[in-house]
């Protein structure tokens, strides 16, 4: 299964022009192509806006300074969400009250694909309550796969997880959709 991402992101021409050219454009055009998905996906575990915003940031920098260095990543789609996701740990820990690291407590994600916005409001509804219910994650891995087109590969290495256990994730995840919708057929249309 191949990322969305990485069928239809330059990656591999930008890579050369920010490492070996130094081209800000190039940069920028990462910058933006990203930073959306990154914000609503660092949200998820992080609810302070500006703690995000502060993220990414850190990451993006991190990224313009490895210079030579950013040739060797193949996928930076994986790169940058599993970086969100360690740097959010990071943060979530530096807190003063006990946050469960380990299951990044509450992940929430909230963004319209257009599958979904095929489906009618009504089964909309129901599948993102019942996603809002699934184990953190869980509904972490249903969000990468779904939303945000990452493969099982990715998600689990984003994750820091098994293919494996991204795969029992998603059916756990798929069966769960059915059980609420009550149809199988609307479940399988939108997986």
């Amino acid at each position: 299964m191949q990322s969305h991402y990485s069928s239809i992101f330059p990656w591999k021409e930008l890579r050369y022009a920010i490492a070996m050219e130094r081209d800000t454009k190039a940069f920028k055009k990462l910058f933006l192509h990203f930073y959306n998905d990154l914000k609503m996906f660092g949200r998820g575990m992080v609810k302070s806006e500006p703690a995000v915003e502060d993220i990414i940031a850190d990451i993006f920098l991190k990224v313009w300074t490895l210079e030579a260095d950013l040739m060797t990543i193949d996928q930076i789609n994986t790169y940058l969400y599993k970086a969100v996701r360690n740097n959010a740990i990071k943060y979530l820990e530096r807190l003063p009250q006990q946050v469960d690291i380990s299951e990044i407590i509450n992940f929430e994600y909230h963004m319209l694909t257009p599958e979904q916005a095929l489906i009618s409001q009504e089964h909309l509804a129901l599948i993102e309550s019942a996603i809002a219910h699934l184990p953190s994650k869980c509904r972490m891995a249903f969000t990468l796969v779904k939303d945000l087109d990452c493969s099982y590969k990715d998600a689990a290495e984003i994750m820091e997880i098994s293919v494996h256990t991204v795969d029992r994730h998603m059916q756990l995840a798929l069966r769960r959709l059915r059980e609420v919708l009550g149809n199988e057929n609307i479940a399988l249309n939108y997986r």
